[in-house]
């Protein structure tokens, strides 16, 4: 275990922003990042676990704790109708892992650019599939209590949300997944057409973490169905699914484009905020304050943050 101190973690996030870390680690098994873990502990720190760098941002003043980069921990295997997969593996990796053993369900996942444990976390999802439809179990380690495992049922998997978020002495050592069995043809198809998808809507390539805004469920406390259709029309559409997409709200208050600093709206997809150059999270966070306060407005919709922040107070 190498421990290095004040390392600039801009370097390993997607949008390229935030400060240093106090402590910084890289965890290429599962034993190194146990010992990380307990070297950690031992100093009373704090620990953040970075995986792909995406759907973070990273405070300009860094991290005052241990921050462990999983920079291995990718094995999957295919045995006994499971999928067994750590927490380090990528997405997309785990989508051709699962074409290449003739399995479906996860094909909706090609092109997210985080890890396993990153999107069992915040419950990722996208085309109408999310992580929960997938996962049986998850392989957790306590640092007081050990090496458990959370079942699905256990996990509180909600709309971005699970259980994880809220118990930070759980770090997601592995998973496993059951899959349907189906034709690789048919899963390529998928994956071809999704892809093209992402394409045509996304800035790929872009400094670009994910969505920073929660799509907004019709039955969240505070917001009144009834009323929001009778008031805005364009609304109708969205009457018969689950939630209002975050994306079209912030396209119909016109921030498609709308910058501070360096940080922008992206012209194509109104959730994707962008790092054009040299954006500090100064510039980000008051792009989301003006997001906010734009949606607020129009419809009295309050947008909650799906980005996570880390070394904000």
């Amino acid at each position: 275990m190498v421990i290095r101190e004040d390392l600039p973690l801009a370097p390993y996030t997607i949008l390229n922003i935030g400060g240093q870390a106090k402590y910084f680690t890289e965890a290429a098994s599962r034993e190194e990042l146990l010992e990380s873990l307990e070297w950690a502990r031992q100093k009373s720190l704090p620990v953040f676990i970075l995986g792909g760098g995406s759907n973070i941002l990273v405070s300009d003043k860094g991290f005052d704790g241990l921050v462990i980069k999983i920079s291995g921990m990718r094995n999957m295997e295919f045995k006994d109708g499971l999928v067994r997969a750590d927490a380090g593996s990528g997405m997309s990796q785990l989508v051709a892992f699962s074409v290449s053993h003739n399995l479906s369900g996860i094909e909706w996942a090609i092109g997210i650019p985080g890890t396993l444990g990153g999107s069992i976390r915040g419950n990722a999802g996208c085309f109408g599939g999310e992580i929960k439809d997938v996962i049986k179990k998850v392989e957790v380690f306590d640092a007081m209590r050990g090496t458990l495992e959370i079942d699905n049922k256990e996990c509180g998997f909600a709309y971005r949300e699970s259980v994880f978020k809220y118990n930070p002495q759980w770090v997601i050592v592995s998973a496993e997944l059951k899959l349907l069995l189906g034709k690789s043809s048919v899963s390529e198809a998928l994956i071809k057409q999704y892809s093209m998808k992402r394409v045509s809507a996304q800035d790929v390539g872009a400094r670009c973490a994910g969505c920073v805004f929660k799509n907004v469920p019709w039955d969240r406390e505070g917001i009144n169905k009834t009323e929001l259709l009778e008031r805005f029309a364009e609304l109708n559409k969205f009457a018969e699914v689950q939630n209002i997409p975050a994306g079209f709200l912030l396209d119909q208050c016109g921030l498609k484009g709308v910058s501070v600093g360096e940080a922008a709206i992206s012209e194509k997809h109104a959730n994707y905020f962008i790092n054009r150059k040299n954006a500090t999270t100064d510039d980000m966070m008051k792009l989301i304050v003006l997001a906010k306060k734009r949606v607020l407005d129009k419809y009295g919709i309050l947008l909650e943050e799906e980005i996570q922040k880390i070394g904000f107070d």
